[in-house]
Parts: C-alpha cells; structure tokens; sequence
C-alpha cells in the first residue's frame, strides 16, 4: 500500500485554528494569533526560523468507521500533519503557521501527530517496577503495522521535502517528551525507532538525543544508542 496525502489547508479557518476547551471550561485557540487592523490572524512564521521536526503521539485511535470522516478531524488536531493509521496523512494547516503543539518547540518546528496509543518503553507496559517509571496509561496499545508505519515515515518526508521547499533549514527531530515532562510516553520507543530514527538515516535528520527544555525529558537509551539515561 502507498501513503497517500491528504490536504485540507483550504478548509482550514483562515484567521483562527479551531479552539479548544480546557477542563475549567476556558476556551483557547490552539495557534498564535496577531491583530491586523481590526481583526486577527494566524501568525506565519520566518521559514529560516523552523528546523526540525516535532514528533508525537495522538494517544487515541479516532474514529468514525467512517474514514474519510475520521481523516478530517485532523482540522481539529493543532499540529501541522495528522498521519493516520490506514495510510492517509492529511496536511490541515500551512506549514509556516505557528501552532501550539510542542511547547518551547512551537517556533521551531513542524508538528506530525502519529495516530495511535503507544507504550513509551517496549516492555510489558502493564506491570511497571516503579510506578514512577510506568509507560502506559491506556487500555491496551495499539499495534503498530507496516501500513501505519510506511504513512507516518511518508508524512515525515512530506514535513522535510516541502519544508526545505519552502525556505526551512530542516535538520532535527525531536519528542514531545523533550518539551513536556509530563508526557514521557510521547511518541514512545516504537515510534522513536521506527520513525525519528528511520528519518535520520533516510532523510538527513539529526537526533538531538540531550536537548530539554523546561521539564521536558531527553531520548533515553531504551530509544536509542546515543540516548540518555534512563526512560
């Protein structure tokens, strides 16, 4: 099966990223907006500005059955491509837009979301030594399969090419977890290995295994040789 491109950036609301709803009820827009006159608009980013690749986790399999439906609630999803597990990955909004997806990564890098619910560490996820050291937190993760991963190594290359086709000095990927302490798991060791690691051989990426920023975690060596330390 060949991955197939999806792209609904015409449908994308031209000024705002849809919103979304915090758990006190607040409701924040999910990109960086700027006044223009009297109305506002997605901020577009200097494209010398953007090096690398966000990578992550959607952390759920969206439904319907329906999929054509399920591939456009990637309209909803703040990262600049959805890869989805049947083989469709859809670009939902421009590449150069600011998007609220990776914290201290946000200026410099284009989000992908890797549809799914991934274990951080390849073990049995359900019986953590410590549960300070727990992988998982979902009910039973979902099966990575060559369909899925040839649509999520084939979204990485749409992010690169095009990127680079823009202006962008693509050269990194980096994890969600390296931004976000609280989210260790994201994307996991399979998606690490599979698909950061696979880029880095394949498209001229660069790991950058120690970076953090906040309290965010680096690559640990269950991910990769030049990890560190531990999950």
């Amino acid at each position: 099966m060949t991955a197939r491109l999806l792209d609904l950036t015409r449908e994308q609301h031209a000024t705002l990223f849809p919103r979304k709803r915090k758990a006190d009820g607040t409701v924040i827009n999910t990109s960086k907006i700027e006044r223009v006159g009297s109305g506002v608009r997605t901020v577009v980013r200097d494209p010398k500005s953007i090096t690398g690749i966000c990578l992550h986790q959607t952390a759920c399999v969206f439904g319907p059955a329906d999929r054509d439906k399920a591939h456009r609630r990637a309209l909803n999803v703040p990262a600049h491509v959805t890869a989805f597990r049947d083989g469709v990955y859809v670009q939902s909004a421009p590449l150069l837009w600011f998007l609220y997806h990776g914290g201290a990564l946000n200026d410099r890098t284009f989000g992908l979301e890797c549809e799914g619910q991934y274990p951080g560490l390849l073990d049995d996820p359900t019986t953590p030594k410590r549960e300070d050291e727990r992988s998982f937190w979902g009910d039973e993760p979902t099966p990575l399969t060559p369909v899925a991963i040839e649509c999520f190594r084939a979204a990485l290359t749409h992010l690169v090419t095009e990127g680079r086709r823009l202006g962008c000095p693509i050269a990194h990927v980096w994890a969600h977890r390296q931004s976000h302490g609280g989210k260790p798991s994201d994307p996991g060791q399979a998606l690490w290995v599979e698909v950061a690691e696979w880029g880095c051989r394949s498209l001229g990426l660069t790991a950058r295994y120690s970076d953090t920023w906040r309290d965010g975690k680096p690559i640990p060596k269950a991910w990769a040789p030049g990890g560190v330390g531990p999950y």
